[in-house]
């Protein structure tokens, strides 16, 4: 049965997406790679709206992002019986300079104009709220009321609830997309070319190659990002740690990811050296306890990129069956959710209840005129 909706990647967005349509009661097929480096499996899932300085669109849709977290997360262990690891935790940016203070105090103070509330912390204070940390820093900014999740598990949970819901995942690559004047009607995968009434791309740091049968500008990049777990001698941290170097998530099983480069080598997935180094050094000297923690392991993901820092979320201009979902960098995780709701009213052809002018893919098209 050909079905209603093809969505080209199976990462958390593409998933997510897969699951919203189906409660909707769409037919629908998910195409992924399965291609190492997935952005997904090298994240820390940090459902923290507020670890990012920024207010304006973006904002707005993480904070609504993450007010949508608790009810999916208790819709999908109804449901599948799995348990995503959503649990509160505190957040704490801590300064090493002068200069990383007047960051965070500005920061703030931009906070506090979009209504959220944080304290600041001494160097004294600080230790006490997190005593795992080095001597020496300037103090820091201490949020409550963040989260996070398990991204392993939230993506099975997701995946085995859109399964229930008649969700049909495929271990092929949609390398082209078929085109019929100016409709998308299906992707070529492999040998197979496979029909539906919309298309959805939601193939992370790969939709850039796929779109661009479009013959439209979609500049997304991928951004190599590379991670640590360590498994430490005695429990450690009880909040989120940002530094201006690292950051430090202990995650419910005990073991902390440290985390994460920010690396342009095109589609390298590999961890490095360089990047273990640099990132097990900036842990020990935000938490010195951890020089004797044990190497879990090492993971790296490529984060999909765009010029402006924007997701990308809209229809194709000039195109019909084509719904854009990538971009989304760092905050795939977090964007997830509301992601969904928007695609899902896209591709109903509904207005979406948040706008989405900010991430429309048209503009990228305006720029390159």
């Amino acid at each position: 049965m050909t079905p209603d909706v093809i969505v080209a990647g199976g990462g958390v967005i593409g998933t997510a997406i897969a699951h919203q349509l189906a409660r909707r009661g769409a037919r629908v097929t998910v195409l992924d790679h399965a291609a190492p480096g997935q952005a997904t499996a090298a994240s820390a899932a940090m459902i923290a709206p507020d670890a990012d300085a920024g207010i304006g669109p973006l904002r707005e849709l993480a904070v609504e992002s993450a007010r949508l977290y608790p009810a999916l997360c208790a819709e999908l262990l109804d449901r599948t019986g799995l348990d995503s690891g959503l649990r509160e935790n505190a957040l704490l940016l801590v300064a090493w300079s002068e200069e990383d203070e007047r960051d965070l105090r500005r920061r703030r103070h931009r906070l506090e104009q979009a209504g959220v509330a944080s304290a600041w912390l001494d160097p004294g204070r600080l230790r006490d709220v997190e005593p795992a940390l080095a001597a020496g820093l300037q103090g820091g900014l201490h949020l409550q009321g963040q989260r996070q999740v398990d991204a392993p598990a939230l993506l099975h949970a997701l995946s085995r609830a859109a399964a229930d819901l008649g969700v049909s995942f495929r271990s092929e690559e949609a390398h082209r997309l078929v085109i019929e004047g100016d409709r998308v009607t299906g992707v070529q995968a492999g040998a197979n070319k496979l029909s539906a009434g919309e298309i959805v791309i939601a193939a992370g740091a790969w939709s850039g190659s796929l779109a661009a049968d479009l013959r439209q500008p979609m500049p997304v990049r991928p951004i190599r990002g590379q991670m640590v777990g360590l498994s430490p001698p005695t429990s450690l941290l009880r909040t989120m740690c940002f530094s201006s170097h690292v950051y430090l998530l202990r995650k419910a099983a005990g073991w902390i990811y440290v985390g994460a480069t920010e690396e342009d080598v095109g589609f390298d997935s590999s961890p490095t050296a360089a990047g273990v180094r640099d990132l097990l050094s900036g842990a020990v000297a935000l938490a010195p306890a951890l020089e004797q923690a044990k190497l879990s392991h090492v993971a790296a993901g490529l984060r999909p990129a765009t010029p402006d820092g924007m997701p990308v979320i809209g229809r194709m201009p000039g195109w019909s069956g084509i719904t854009i979902a990538t971009g989304h960098f760092r905050d795939g995780v977090l964007l997830a959710p509301i992601t969904a709701e928007l695609v899902g009213d896209l591709v109903e052809h509904r207005r979406p209840r948040l706008p989405v002018d900010a991430f429309d893919p048209a503009r990228f098209l305006l720029r390159a005129a």
